[in-house]
C-alpha cells in the first residue's frame, strides 16, 4: 500500500507541474541547482561542532544535509534529524578515532581516514533482503545509515553503527596494506556469493566464520573478524569462540583472530589487544555520559 501510495503522489505532482508550465509564464533557469552551486547555507552551532571536532583535526567533512548527489538514486531514502548529527558524531569520535590515537600516533588517523562521511536517516534496503547500514567508497567516503534510530544508551545500536564503521575502516587498511594471502586459505571452500540464502549465525561460527556474512568472500571474512573482534571486545568474544561446538569450526575461527593480531602489528605496528580494550572503553564513555 505505501508503495502505491508513493506512485500516485508522484502522478498527482507530474500532473500539476504539467499544469504549471502550461502557462504563459517566464520560467527562471538561471537558480543554481542542489548540489551544484545551489546549496549555500550559513553555518550553524552543529556545523561549527564537527568543524572543530572533525574537520580542522583530521580534514573529514561531514555531511548531514540532504544532497541527492551523494546517495543512491534508486533506492528510497529519509534525510537525518539534525539533532541525531552531534551525538553520532560524537560517538564516532569516542568509540572510532580516539581509540587508534591512543594506540599509534593520530598521524595515522589523519592519513587513513575517510575524508568524508555521509549521514542518512533510514536504512537502505536492498533486492536480496538484506539492509545495507554503512558503506566506503575508494577509501574516500563512509555513508552511514539509519541515524534517525540512534540511542547512545541503546548498547546494541552503537554496536551496530560502530561495526559498521570499524568494518569499513578495515577495508581501506587491506587495501593500503594488503593481508597475508594465507587467510584465504583457511576455510577456502566456505565462501559463497550466495551466502544470505543461510543467514543462521551458529551454523556461521560452527563453519569457521565470525559471521554469515564473513562467508561472502575472503575480504568481507578479514573486516567482519577486525569489526567484530574490535566491537565486542576479548572477553565476549572469548566466550563466543570458547561455546562453538565444531572443533574444526573453533580452530579456524582462532587462526584468523592470530592472522588478524599479526596483520595490525606487523603491518601498522599496533597492538590489537590494546585496541580491543580501548574501543570498550569508548563504548561504555559513550552510554555513561
Amino acid at each position: 500500500m505505501k508503495k502505491i501510495f508513493i506512485y500516485i503522489m508522484v502522478f498527482l505532482s507530474v500532473g500539476v507541474a504539467v499544469t504549471s508550465c502550461s502557462k504563459d509564464e517566464d520560467v527562471d533557469l538561471s537558480a543554481p541547482i542542489l548540489g551544484l552551486g545551489g546549496d549555500k547555507w550559513v553555518k550553524n552551532d552543529i556545523d561549527k561542532w564537527l568543524d572543530t571536532a572533525f574537520v580542522d583535526p583530521y580534514n573529514i567533512e561531514v555531511k548531514y544535509r540532504w544532497d541527492p548527489f551523494e546517495v543512491d538514486v534508486n533506492k528510497t531514502l529519509v534525510p537525518v534529524f539534525e539533532d541525531m548529527v552531534v551525538p553520532v558524531m560524537s560517538m564516532v569520535k569516542i568509540t572510532w578515532i580516539e581509540p587508534y590515537n591512543k594506540v599509534i600516533d593520530p598521524a595515522f588517523i589523519k592519513k587513513y581516514c575517510p575524508k568524508q562521511f555521509q549521514l542518512v536517516g533510514s536504512a537502505e534496503w536492498n533486492t536480496n533482503n538484506t539492509i545495507t547500514l554503512g558503506t566506503a567508497e575508494g577509501g574516500r567516503k563512509i555513508v552511514l545509515f539509519q541515524i534517525n534510530s540512534y540511542d547512545e544508551t541503546d548498547r546494541e545500536q552503537i554496536e551496530q553503527m560502530l561495526h559498521t564503521i570499524q568494518h569499513e575502516f578495515a577495508h581501506i587498511l587491506h587495501q593500503n596494506k594488503e593481508f597475508s594471502t594465507e587467510y584465504r586459505n583457511i576455510t577456502p571452500l566456505g565462501y559463497s556469493a550466495n551466502w544470505q540464502l543461510d543467514t543462521n549465525p551458529t551454523k556461521a561460527l560452527n563453519e569457521g566464520f565470525v559471521t554469515p556474512y564473513s562467508r561472502s568472500n575472503e575480504f568481507e571474512d578479514f573486516v567482519e573478524m577486525v569489526s567484530t573482534m574490535l566491537v565486542m571486545g576479548k572477553p565476549r568474544y572469548d566466550t563466543m569462540i570458547n561455546g562453538i561446538t565444531n572443533a574444526t569450526g573453533k580452530a579456524n575461527l582462532r587462526k584468523k583472530e592470530q592472522m588478524v593480531v599479526d596483520y595490525f602489528k606487523n603491518s601498522w605496528a599496533i597492538d590489537f589487544y590494546q585496541l580491543q580494550t580501548e574501543v570498550q572503553l569508548g563504548i561504555q564513555k559513550v552510554m555513561t555520559r
